[in-house]
């Protein structure tokens, strides 16, 4: 049953273009499975497609030019990477349920076909890896597109993509933010012992026994909240001072929002953004839980928030802009098989809502533009390009964490003041 599931996740992310993590998020809800079984269908799904290319380099071999439907190269992509990856399953126990699972949804001549395909991989075993070039056999080694090996080549090298593609293909740490609105780092590890302290931010906390933070009773009663370290740098880094008034113009799920809060104290105000109206409801969720007062969060388009205030009005503004995502593959994996022409057009779009953010700033104002790619195009060019534009714009800090540097999320900030 549990590998049924992955399947049908699976499919759902390659043919649908679905997300895993909401997939899975709502499997699990809907299913009284045991937390073993949970955590078993979570690395089914993110291990396979984490190792799709590599996993479907193998595959062509055994198919030999044949094309499988999607449901079957699923459950073929499935069975590999069990038996190259989990190799503490027996490979007799992988075939027989691979067969199981043909027969019940496809029948018999589907069943067969399954068999004679991984029975054919247990006796050929994997096959070399023949590439034309470096960046071709890091693609499929590592299952990072071409396209994205040759962009992460150009803009850091070679030994560091290798170091940035291997930290993709790691299982993230389960971290979470201390509500210091509640009480602090030092008295929440003394009371609970399954958390440590995290790496670089000075409110992280690491949750070290596993499963679903969002199922322990210290996130319901708002003691913490689930966030990774390097975006908890960003709250920070702009650092806004109590009774100050903040502007966070892409705010959804509201994580850097509510830690913005804790940092002013629950004072001031906070006017919080996002363009999709169904995620306003998880803002303000995330706060109510959190004890948290100052946030006032509107569904809007951020790149018309000038018709909404006058100019100058807000003493500190967070832009964490919409982006690639190419920080956060560990923890989406899908993210890196999106189209490379979607990451081109959200340029325009972050140029302008950097622009609306400098129209909105006070003199004197801090700006803190971040985003979860490590894509320099949206990143330094990125700000190097507004600075030409704006010569009164001072950058104060500038940081990018690669995935691999604090076993936390590639994250981009830039800290600026008008």
């Amino acid at each position: 049953m549990i590998r049924e599931q992955a399947i049908s996740i699976l499919v759902k992310v390659q043919v649908h273009r679905g997300y895993a993590n909401l997939l899975l998020d709502d499997v699990i809800k809907k299913n009284n499975y045991s937390e073993n079984d949970n955590a078993l269908l979570t690395k089914l799904v993110y291990g396979t497609i984490q190792h799709q290319i590599y996993l479907d380099y193998q595959l062509s071999f055994l198919l030999k030019q044949k094309k499988a439907k999607p449901f079957e190269k699923q459950l073929l992509l499935i069975s590999l990477y069990q038996f190259i990856y989990l190799t503490k399953i027996p490979n007799y126990a992988i075939i027989n349920e691979a067969v199981e699972i043909a027969k019940r949804k496809r029948g018999i001549p589907t069943s067969k076909f399954i068999n004679a395909v991984l029975r054919n991989f247990i006796k050929v075993g994997p096959q070399e890896i023949i590439a034309s070039s470096k960046e071709q056999y890091l693609s499929i080694k590592s299952s990072h597109p071409l396209w994205l090996i040759k962009l992460l080549f150009k803009q850091y090298g070679e030994e560091e993509t290798k170091k940035i593609t291997e930290a993709n293909l790691q299982v993230p740490n389960l971290t979470a933010r201390v509500n210091t609105l509640v009480c602090s780092r030092e008295t929440f590890l003394e009371n609970y012992p399954n958390f440590k302290a995290g790496n670089i931010s000075k409110d992280a906390l690491i949750y070290q026994k596993g499963g679903n933070l969002a199922t322990l009773e210290v996130y319901k009663e708002g003691k913490i909240t689930i966030q990774d370290e390097s975006s908890q740098l960003v709250a920070h880094l702009l650092h806004p001072t109590e009774h100050s008034y903040v502007l966070d113009m892409c705010s959804a799920p509201g994580n850097k929002t509510t830690h913005l809060s804790q940092i002013m104290q629950n004072t001031g105000r906070i006017d919080a953004y996002d363009i999709h109206a169904s995620k306003i409801a998880t803002i303000e969720q995330n706060a109510k839980r959190l004890h948290i007062t100052n946030i006032h969060a509107f569904a809007f388009d951020s790149t018309k928030l000038i018709s909404n205030y006058d100019l100058e009005t807000f003493d500190y503004i967070l832009l964490d802009a919409p982006c690639s995502g190419l920080g956060v593959i560990a923890r989406k994996p899908e993210i890196k098989y999106h189209d490379s022409a979607m990451m081109d057009s959200l340029i325009p779009l972050q140029k302008e809502l950097l622009e609306v953010a400098y129209q909105l700033l006070k003199k004197g104002g801090q700006l803190v533009y971040s985003t979860c790619t490590i894509n320099k195009k949206e990143n330094e060019n990125q700000i190097t390009n507004f600075l030409k534009n704006h010569q009164d714009m001072r950058k104060e800090f500038e940081q990018t964490i690669l995935p691999y540097m604090y076993q936390s999320d590639g994250f981009y900030m830039c800290k600026l003041v008008k």
